[in-house]
């Protein structure tokens, strides 16, 4: 039986969410050691480090260590067979997302031929609330403009959960639903991300 957990924070504490986690059997990786990413942005032009903990150096945001996730499959969008990819940015005051819709003729050897057949956008529906199911726990989270904040609970959570997929949903303003997927990768990353500031400064 599931036990569903409701994560609740004002938008006040939206990015100043500070949090307490707990070590884990497997050695994070050095914080000095990380490559450096210019923007936490996410979009269909970014070349990313994905799955791997990063410095993210924003020039709106600050500098604040994350960890870029990526997950596509395929699905009906508007009556079409389409690939949809799902981004997410973890880090420790707040986790992302950004659901890409492409066509599928994108991924065919005759969109080489020409560009009509091809088409790619961005999915502007408005995520309100993310779910994440860890071990027997699912954590329901709700958030603005698909940004949503990181409780102490959530981040002790993150940080211990066991390196496998990870699976989440995003649930949209008007109750749409969309069922993805936190790879390996990606999870053992979160152990880096939501250290202690204990554990990074080796106290």
């Amino acid at each position: 039986m599931f036990k569903f957990i409701i994560l609740s924070l004002g938008i006040s504490g939206l990015m100043a969410t500070s949090a307490m986690v707990i070590n884990a059997a497997t050695e994070p990786a050095p914080v000095d050691d990380l490559a450096v990413v210019s923007s936490a942005a996410l979009g269909t032009d970014r070349n990313l480090p994905w799955s791997e903990p990063v410095q993210i150096d924003d020039p709106f945001e600050g500098s604040f260590i994350g960890v870029f996730d990526r997950h596509s499959f395929f699905d009906q969008f508007l009556n079409v067979n389409v690939r949809i990819e799902v981004q997410s940015l973890w880090s420790q005051d707040f986790i992302r997302v950004l659901s890409i819709v492409r066509d599928r003729d994108c991924l065919s050897q005759s969109a080489h031929i020409s560009a009509n057949l091809c088409s790619e956008f961005n999915n502007t529906r408005n995520v309100t609330e993310l779910f994440l199911k860890i071990d027997d726990d699912v954590f329901q989270i709700p958030g603005q403009s698909s940004t949503f904040p990181v409780s102490d609970e959530l981040a002790i959570a993150l940080q211990a959960a066991p390196t496998d997929n990870i699976e989440i949903r995003l649930v949209t303003e008007n109750g749409e639903t969309i069922d993805s997927e936190i790879g390996q990768a990606t999870v053992e990353a979160w152990k880096t991300v939501y250290m202690s500031q204990e554990e990074v400064s080796g106290e």
